[in-house]
């Protein structure tokens, strides 16, 4: 997968090169075909999410992560997958209430969100035990590439 990413919330560290590595791992464990996709992520305020949230999911609160798919087509090659978006505070808020660093809750989220672009989703409590334990065998991956603060 080709990685866009861009921090929209002033003073946030550079999760730049995490970001990459999650995209990079989730494209070569999950699914081979999306390789030649690009996918946009980005760090937004919480106004920035609650107003998406609002606007695209009828839901008016601020809210950890939005993803959405651009792709109509999966099996075309050389396509923007989707956008994903991760309120910086509400993972911070997150990661204190979890025990973990902010770092693990943003891995965490855009793996979560990726999961989505490819239509995955957690409608039904299976699909949810299904794709919280793909989740966390990326995550697994990930704790070896990356040393979480």
């Amino acid at each position: 997968m080709i990685l866009e990413f861009e921090a929209q919330v002033p003073n946030t560290p550079d999760y730049s090169s995490l970001i990459a590595l999650c995209v990079d791992i989730f494209s070569q464990n999950i699914d081979r075909k999306f390789q030649n996709t690009t996918v946009s992520v980005a760090i937004v305020s919480e106004n920035t999410i609650q107003h998406l949230n609002a606007q695209y999911r009828n839901n008016d609160k601020v809210t950890d992560v939005l993803s959405f798919n651009l792709m109509s087509d999966y099996s075309t090659e050389d396509m923007t997958l989707g956008e994903i978006l991760i309120c910086y505070n509400k993972a911070l808020l997150q990661a204190q209430e979890l025990g973990h660093s902010i770092e693990y809750e943003i891995a965490t989220l855009c793996i979560h969100g990726l999961f989505h672009l490819i239509g995955y989703d957690h409608q039904t409590d299976d699909d949810y035990q299904e794709m919280q334990q793909k989740e966390k065998n990326l995550l697994s991956i990930v704790k070896q590439h990356y040393s979480f603060s």
